[in-house]
């Protein structure tokens, strides 16, 4: 990994410390060595907020290859989706992946076991974020949904 690339992520970083700040009203801060120790692990936490379920992932990315995602057996946002699972279990908390790609607006994706409920939401991009073909914000997402990213359409499995 390049230091651009590096320096890139912390500043990413630090974009996503200041929404989570700014959406929980509690200061958030970038984890120290970027989740090298032990026992803290993710980007980004909220030290005031000692139950906050989640482990939060950041990532920025210039380029992810959706085609990838539809026809291969691999692709980034995957193994950033399986990043944010592994850190959180270290953490026995949830999975929050907060990422982004070239000049996009952030994306959301979570899991809440408790509840057994995936959700989609967008969170201020330009193209939108449809389900079934209906633009939305924020909704629960149920297996054979159509989901479409600007020009980019997946069935959801669960």
């Amino acid at each position: 990994m390049t230091n651009a690339s590096k320096n890139k992520g912390r500043a990413f970083e630090y974009v996503v410390r200041d929404k989570m700040t700014e959406t929980f009203k509690s200061q958030f801060e970038r984890v120290p060595l970027s989740g090298a120790l032990s026992y803290l692990k993710g980007d980004v936490y909220a030290p005031w907020l000692p139950d906050f379920p989640w482990t939060i992932e950041a990532k920025h990315h210039k380029e992810v290859d959706w085609n990838n995602v539809l026809t291969a057996k691999t692709s980034l946002l995957l193994e950033f989706w399986d990043q944010t699972t592994r850190e959180a279990m270290v953490m026995k908390k949830h999975p929050l992946l907060i990422y982004k790609w070239d000049r996009s607006k952030l994306y959301a994706c979570w899991f809440d076991d408790k509840v057994k409920r995936v959700y989609i939401e967008d969170l201020g991009s330009t193209n939108g974020t449809f389900i079934n073909g209906e633009r939305i914000r924020s909704r629960e997402i149920q297996s054979g949904d159509r989901i479409r990213l600007g020009n980019i359409e997946i069935t959801v499995k669960i």
